[in-house]
C-alpha cells in the first residue's frame, strides 16, 4: 500500500514511515500537491495508486460519495482524528507514524474506492 498524506500532516511522518520501508510521500514537501484542491489531490494520489491520508472528513467524504455516485473511483482514503493526532502534542508525529506503520503492516488493500479510520 502506498500512501499520501495531506498537507496539514508531517512531512516527518512520511520520511520516518520511508525508513521504515514504506512507499509514502507528504503532500507538504511538494509544492504542486501542497497547491492542489482536495478532488484535485485525491485524483493524483489515484493515479499513482496512493490512498490519501487526511483529517479533513467533511470534504473528503462529499468527494468519495459523489466519486461513488459517478462511478468514479479512488485507490483509498484514511480518515485521522486532530483529537488523536493532535499536531500541537508531544506525541505528534510518532503516534501517526505508529498508526500507520500497524495500518501498512497489515493486510494490503488491493481494492479501490476503501476507506479506513485510523484508530
Amino acid at each position: 500500500m502506498r500512501l499520501l498524506l495531506d498537507v496539514h500532516h508531517s512531512r516527518l511522518a512520511a520520511e520516518r514511515l520511508c525508513g521504515a520501508g514504506h512507499d509514502v510521500v507528504a503532500a507538504s514537501g511538494d509544492p504542486v500537491l501542497a497547491s492542489l484542491a482536495d478532488d484535485d489531490l485525491l485524483r493524483a494520489a489515484t493515479r499513482e495508486g496512493r490512498a490519501v491520508v487526511t483529517e479533513n472528513v467533511a470534504d473528503f467524504d462529499r468527494i468519495v460519495r459523489a466519486w461513488a455516485a459517478a462511478g468514479e473511483h479512488h485507490a483509498g482514503v484514511v480518515f485521522t482524528s486532530p483529537r488523536r493526532f493532535h499536531r500541537g502534542s508531544a506525541a505528534y508525529p510518532a503516534n501517526l507514524v505508529a498508526a500507520l506503520q500497524a495500518l501498512l503492516d497489515g493486510d494490503p488493500k488491493d481494492e479501490l474506492d476503501w476507506v479506513h479510520w485510523l484508530s
